[in-house]
């Protein structure tokens, strides 16, 4: 496996060469639970303001970032930028700075104000106490991108085109290669990552960025590349519409049946059967509610059958392309069967699942 490690190493350039540019962090806002805000506030701010729309932007925490593609949860950050970065009406105003601050974000000001104590504590700050911490790479989070969590359980690599920022948790590879999406979400890589990156609790992956600079990325061919990169936008379409499928289920049973909280096996329900399907929404409903009506029962049948085939459907290609994908990866750093082999008979822990197809 040592040999197979180095083999792997010297295939590849490190990501840092390969990108021609670093991994950023997310932003630090030293409160968050300020600094972020969901949609219902964000719309009060906004309405009592039009002009604080240009500085609440969308974010993503670290359990939004999926494989291949993010899961917005409408929650937005405040994205006042210090004055050591940004021109502002108050930056040069000295004691009247409040002053104009208030009077350029009348909303954002009293939504601020019953804070300022926690907000002047902060060690991350700017120059005022209203503002974010010095950052000199806004712009980073508002073009395509490759972001993943500091903390990795599995291989989860997502690719944004969106104007979306990181909470500090994140980082961001200011990229639109999907080639690499498909190097570092691949079976190969998560083998390579778990053997050399630092390992946390239970055996979490810490994906800080003094390592991810360094993974190997081999380079591939012009042929290569033209089959890897339709199939990763396939992949990030089909998360997105398997995303939203799951989405108006959970919304559907909240609002119909008052499931809440769907748990894990709801959260995945293509993976279920019919009968279980039902059988969760049963157990998840409220205490003294658990018992459903015949009506109920069929309105259940009749929406799985009608989002669980084509999600199945989804995860099925998901599944092929996945497949296909490993074995192209595994091609560009030159693998032998016996050293595909290998990396199969020795997988870590929560390997992506996909082996080499028959």
């Amino acid at each position: 496996m040592n040999a197979l490690m180095t083999k792997i190493r010297r295939a590849g350039v490190p990501l840092l060469d390969f990108i021609g540019g670093k991994p950023y962090r997310g932003i630090l806002t030293g409160l968050n639970e300020v600094f972020s805000i969901d949609t219902p506030t964000r719309d009060r701010l906004v309405t009592a303001d039009p002009s604080a729309a240009d500085v609440i932007v969308p974010y993503l925490r670290g359990q939004d970032i999926k494989r291949w593609h993010p899961e917005w949860a409408s929650l937005w950050m405040i994205l006042l930028k210090s004055s050591e970065n940004f021109d502002w009406p108050w930056s040069k105003s000295g004691e009247s700075a409040e002053a104009i601050f208030a009077h350029a974000f009348p909303s954002l000001h009293a939504y601020l104000k019953p804070h300022e104590g926690a907000l002047r504590k902060r060690q991350d700050q700017g120059r005022f106490w209203w503002e974010l911490r010095s950052c000199d790479y806004y712009s980073v989070f508002r073009h395509p991108k490759i972001i993943h969590t500091d903390i990795a359980w599995r291989a989860q690599f997502a690719y944004s085109d969106k104007p979306v920022f990181l909470v500090n948790t994140a980082y961001v590879w200011p990229t639109n290669d999907l080639y690499l999406l498909a190097v570092v979400n691949s079976p190969l890589m998560w083998a390579y990552m778990w053997r050399n990156a630092m390992h946390g609790k239970d055996e979490v992956l810490r994906l800080i960025y003094s390592f991810t600079e360094s993974l190997p990325i081999a380079q591939p061919d012009d042929s290569m590349r033209s089959e890897i990169e339709p199939a990763v936008q396939r992949l990030i379409t089909l998360t997105q519409q398997n995303q939203v499928v799951v989405d108006e289920v959970l919304v559907w049973l909240a609002a119909e049946f008052g499931v809440t909280t769907p748990g894990q096996a709801l959260g995945a329900f293509g993976n279920l059967d019919e009968g279980a399907f039902i059988q969760q929404v049963r157990a998840r409903r409220p205490k003294g509610e658990a018992r459903l009506s015949p009506a109920g029962v069929g309105e259940l049948a009749r929406v799985y059958r009608q989002y669980a085939l084509p999600l199945r459907a989804g995860v099925a290609e998901s599944a092929r392309l996945e497949g296909r994908l490993a074995e192209l990866v595994n091609a560009a750093y030159g693998l032998t069967p016996d050293e595909v082999a290998l990396l199969w008979r020795t997988a870590p822990p929560r390997m992506p699942d996909s082996q080499p197809m028959d």
